[in-house]
């Protein structure tokens, strides 16, 4: 579990359960998701878990403002994660959500794409 602080006060903050999405391909297509996230917090999509059948590319995609919104420093992105499938096959692709640099913790959110590439 990760901590945090509130007011000064030690907080544990549960990780969320995985969520999970089936996704057919067939050989050289691609497919992408988007997950939400904030890397100005620490925290990066990252790929744990990858089958031979696909190729996996992760990109940030920052929301631009509306014309009269003010910078933020902070602002929320998302994370698109484009999948190819590559060979006939079937396989689970797991995307962590945690911060790189704490070794030993669970991730905070968990993404599992169950991949069939025909």
């Amino acid at each position: 579990m990760q901590m945090a602080s509130l007011l000064g006060m030690a907080v544990l903050v549960a990780p969320a359960p995985a969520a999970e999405q089936a996704m057919e391909l067939t050989v050289g297509e691609s497919k992408s998701v988007t997950l939400a996230g904030n890397p100005t917090t620490g925290f990066l999509w990252q790929v744990a878990e990858c089958p031979d059948v696909v190729v996996v590319e992760l990109a940030f995609e920052q929301r631009k403002p509306e014309p009269n919104e003010p910078p933020l420093c902070g602002r929320p992105c998302s994370t698109v994660v484009a999948v190819t499938g590559t060979k006939v096959g079937q396989g689970t692709v797991k995307l962590i959500y945690s911060r790189p640099w704490e070794k030993g913790e669970p991730p905070f959110k968990t993404h599992i794409l169950n991949v069939s590439v025909k």
